[in-house]
């Protein structure tokens, strides 16, 4: 307590900086396994969730905007964000600078510029492991394998403690759960490795000796493993084996897996459970909620990420150029909601025919579209939404829509529709 007290504030703040930046190496927990990045994801949970985050995000489209005032307009991207080092483009570098955070709380970048000091050559993401935040006079510093590292290194953050320089470590925050499942996966290993026999003990009905009775239990454990395996076990002279373990049904061996897989990808991940086929007692999969899950997957356990990216590349550019993930490109819907939503906008007067083909891949149509036009069109467009699938096939709403000048192109793998002749 004193020594709180009496610590300059840019010790406090070190010492806040702690928690949640591990050693490269391995944390114990209550079950007695040890935890590392490497160890937790061998859990199919972890790297199953680690991967549905990382890939998703890393492969969305990205732009570069510049912003005066209320005006808004698409720039050209500069070179290191196709290829942000000589060997890797966007979507591997992301990938990596999210399972960083995805697993250590914390990302670290190499900025690398040219000669003037000037233009960004290269990002080079470093290995967490070997990287520390240090406080000297106030002033943070990092160190690479135990040398202060002279260049320049970005670092993005995960959530961090109040105080602190580095963002918390999920896995070092999961590690009771994750080390759970890692001794349950070793369990099982163990019991399919030994052809599911239980440990136990050979009774016998008369004192025997000691050499004996060790002739007679390894003759017992030669026959339960490797090239005995499968062979009928024999006990002479009235000896009984009695099972000391506990059968998978006592220890709710699948039961544990199961709850341990949905609490690491519901709770550290913050992804519903379903999306990594772990099955959730009392839940049901419908078009409808799989949308409404699909939106909150985006808000509650991309967006965060998505921000941080965001934030720390726009850091990198001159103002008031701006970096943006375009999440929007995920969110599409089918043809039909797509176009639905095109006819209210259309309707609505914030969205012209041009916009809507653009976010469609086409080119823009040649001739203005007037107000009149713009009207008949919506109606168009409303009546073949609530037609396809039930009157006529997609491919027939393509084909009457290009007979009004949509230029639309190419088929579209559609089932057929009840057998209703057309007006």
């Amino acid at each position: 307590m004193l020594r709180a007290l009496f610590s300059k504030p840019e010790e406090v703040r070190a010492q806040a900086s702690t928690w949640g930046s591990w050693d490269a190496g391995v944390m114990s927990s209550w079950s007695g396994s040890d935890v590392s990045a490497t160890s937790a994801m061998q859990l199919l949970a972890v790297y199953g969730s680690v991967r549905l985050i990382a890939e998703s995000i890393s492969t969305l489209p990205v732009d570069v905007f510049r912003k005066v005032g209320d005006l808004k307009e698409e720039v050209a991207k500069p070179a290191w964000i196709a290829n942000p080092t000589m060997d890797l483009d966007f979507t591997a570098w992301s990938t990596q600078v999210l399972t960083s955070l995805l697993l250590h709380g914390n990302a670290y970048i190499n900025v690398v510029r040219f000669g003037d000091g000037r233009g960004i050559s290269e990002l080079i993401p470093l290995d967490p492991t070997v990287v520390k935040v240090r406080r000297e006079q106030g002033r943070k510093t990092f160190m690479v394998n135990g040398q202060r590292f002279p260049g320049e290194i970005l670092h993005i953050k995960g959530m961090m403690m109040p105080g602190a320089d580095v963002g918390c470590s999920p896995v070092e925050a999961a590690r009771q759960s994750i080390g759970v499942g890692i001794a349950t996966a070793k369990y099982g290993a163990e019991y399919f490795e030994n052809e599911g026999n239980m440990p136990g003990v050979i009774e016998l009905p008369r004192p025997a000796q000691p050499e004996t009775l060790r002739v007679m239990a390894e003759s017992w454990r030669r026959k339960r493993t490797k090239g005995g395996r499968g062979l009928p076990g024999v006990l002479p002279d009235g000896a009984v084996w009695k099972a000391t373990g506990v059968t998978n049904e006592q220890a709710q061996f699948l039961s544990t897996r199961k709850f341990t897989a949905g609490e690491i990808a519901g709770q550290m991940f913050l992804l519903d459970p379903t999306e990594l086929g772990i099955g959730v007692d009392g839940q049901t999969l419908t078009y409808q909620n799989l949308a409404q899950r699909n939106a909150r997957k985006y808000e509650v356990t991309f967006q965060p990420w998505i921000v941080r990216i965001e934030s720390a590349l726009s850091g990198l550019m001159a103002a008031p150029q701006y970096f943006k993930f375009n999440v929007n490109a995920r969110l599409r819907g089918d043809l039909e909601t797509r176009y639905a939503s095109y006819a209210v906008g259309i309707g609505a007067g914030f969205l012209d025919a041009n916009e809507a083909r653009d976010w469609e891949d086409l080119p823009p149509l040649d001739v203005a579209v007037s107000s009149e036009a713009t009207e008949s069109l919506t109606r168009q467009l409303q009546q073949i939404y609530l037609a396809v699938g039930t009157v006529i096939t997609a491919d027939e709403a393509r084909e009457i829509l290009n007979r009004n000048g949509a230029g639309l192109t190419g088929t579209l793998d559609s089932p057929a529709p009840p057998e209703v002749p057309l007006p």
